[in-house]
């Protein structure tokens, strides 16, 4: 699959579960999609069947229940985030990213101030407490409404 950091996580789990699908479902919901995004899934299904990778059913189950539970984020709060984020080392970005459901992830890293230097990816999620998280995203969330002083 193509793992380069300019390929949204968002996109590679659509071709996953694409994948997971029936060959008429599959095509069914691809000629519902704008062509930009038709073209770039194809590549990804193509590549994984050039990988021999199976499909799994299981990555549908994962895709729906993350969709039923990961609330959106609003274009500013993201773009606000990436900007306190941008100026934290590597270490505290991913982990600040590995603690955001992935769609909100994914929002936040759209606003990357730096085009050339790559975006942060998340570690896997810490097996933090509930608190703990909550409280992290909250910090986070404050500095980002915090005036800023030059």
């Amino acid at each position: 699959m193509n793992l380069q950091s300019d390929t949204p996580a968002g996109l590679r789990r659509a071709a996953l579960t694409l994948h997971a699908l029936g060959p008429a479902d599959r095509e069914w919901l691809l000629r519902r999609l704008p062509a930009q995004s038709r073209q770039a899934l194809g590549q990804l299904l193509a590549e994984l069947s050039e990988l021999g990778i199976p499909p799994d059913d299981a990555v549908i189950r994962v895709a729906l229940s993350e969709a039923a539970s990961e609330p959106s984020m609003p274009t500013g709060e993201a773009r606000a985030l990436c900007l306190v984020l941008a100026d934290e080392n590597r270490a505290v970005q991913s982990l600040l990213l590995a603690a955001l459901p992935a769609s909100q992830r994914d929002a936040v890293l759209q606003h990357w101030p730096h085009e050339l230097v790559n975006r942060p990816s998340a570690v896997a999620a810490p097996s933090w407490t509930p608190a703990l998280r909550a409280a992290l995203l909250q910090s986070w969330r404050e500095l980002a409404q915090l005036p800023e002083t030059a």
